[in-house]
């Protein structure tokens, strides 16, 4: 009973161990000019989706929350963009008749690309279905938001910064939500492949 009990906290750590390694965001940043605390800054997404719009907010909430103002007329301008990234997968299962991948106009204005696998004699497709090789994932997929903050007074650029993370611990739009606060933190800073949990 003991050595079963034993076994179940060790696995128990493990499984906790690999989540929260999966539950990591990874952030990058180079600092070209000291950001005044307290600055004014407007906030602007590069595109006005839905999903682009909440983020605004959570970025104005957030540098709220530092001591920033936010102001439409301010000379700190922050500027972000977003990139929804989807994983590939290789082999049979489930996924083999299927195939998703993004368009790469990231406008917005273009649908995902969508293949159909009516034929493949090395995994199988729909005419012939018998193959029985599991899918596995070849790339992960993955959110990123891109930031910058310039000066329009003067159009240098003060700060800028990347956020990245795998959506598999959540959608995109909780896994965007979750990055914005290291993004905040990073604000003035330059950071080298540094990460910080998603929880």
């Amino acid at each position: 009973m003991r050595k079963l009990t034993f076994l179940a906290v060790v696995l128990s750590l493990v499984a906790s161990g690999a989540s929260t390694l999966r539950a990591e965001g990874i952030i990058s940043a180079v600092s070209f000019l000291p950001m005044p605390a307290g600055s004014a800054i407007f906030v602007r997404p590069m595109d006005n989706s839905n999903h682009n719009l909440s983020l605004q907010k959570a970025f104005e909430d957030a540098l709220k929350n530092k001591g920033y103002s936010i102001k439409n007329d301010a000379t700190l301008i922050l500027t972000f963009e977003t990139q929804d990234d989807t994983g590939a997968w290789a082999g049979g299962g489930e996924n083999r008749y299927v195939e998703l991948s993004n368009n790469s106009d990231q406008s917005g204005t273009n649908a995902p690309r969508v293949r159909f696998n009516l034929f493949n004699s090395a995994r199988g497709g729909l005419l012939n279905p018998d193959r029985k090789e599991s899918t596995h994932t070849v790339t992960p997929s993955s959110f990123r938001i891109d930031v910058t903050v310039d000066d329009k007074s003067n159009g240098k650029r003060m700060w800028e910064g990347w956020s990245s993370a795998g959506i598999g611990v959540g959608n995109s739009q909780e896994t965007s939500h979750k990055m914005i606060p290291a993004l905040v933190d990073g604000l003035g800073q330059t950071i080298r492949q540094e990460t910080f949990p998603i929880n």
